[in-house]
């Protein structure tokens, strides 16, 4: 059955945002840019940026995905404009935990380029964390290339 993506209400944008700070902030833990005491701030810092009016923040669209009537993840687009015109910069795509490997991943993915070319984007972009290996494998068979790449190599002390 194909997803569909349906406009988020305010309950679904508390459990958007509690899920998705918490889960940004341990990414970025992850992959070295803060510490853990400090994570959880500063991801709630970011987030206040980028949707200062939450779920009505102009040039965002919040999605709550749902695969036969039921919800099985989220998804985060803000509307940008690059060298290339303008993109749909995807900041979180979220499928739940039970719902995974099942193609609903791929298939939001195609609904939301459906949706971009419908407002006249000419790119999808996103950021991926390295060490994510199975959302990389994702996006590479769904057509996405590597368009910017920071690498970091950890130094043992001396």
């Amino acid at each position: 059955m194909p997803v569909t993506l349906a406009p988020m209400d305010n309950a679904d944008f508390v459990t958007f945002a509690e899920r998705a700070v918490a889960e940004y902030g341990d990414g970025m833990v992850a992959a070295g840019e803060w510490a853990q005491e400090e994570a959880l701030q500063k991801a709630r810092n970011v987030f206040e940026q980028l949707l200062p009016q939450g779920r009505l923040t102009e040039k965002n669209q919040l999605w709550v995905i749902k695969a036969q009537g039921r919800r099985i993840g989220e998804l985060w687009i803000a509307e940008r404009h690059a060298g290339v015109g303008k993109i749909a910069f995807i900041l979180d795509i979220y499928i739940a935990p039970g719902e995974r490997r099942l193609g609903y991943a791929k298939q939001s993915l195609q609904a939301l380029e459906s949706w971009a070319r419908q407002v006249g984007c000419e790119e999808v972009r996103l950021h991926v964390f390295g060490r994510n290996g199975a959302a990389r494998r994702l996006y590479e068979e769904s057509g996405y290339g590597i368009a910017s790449l920071t690498m970091a190599k950890p130094l043992p002390p001396a």
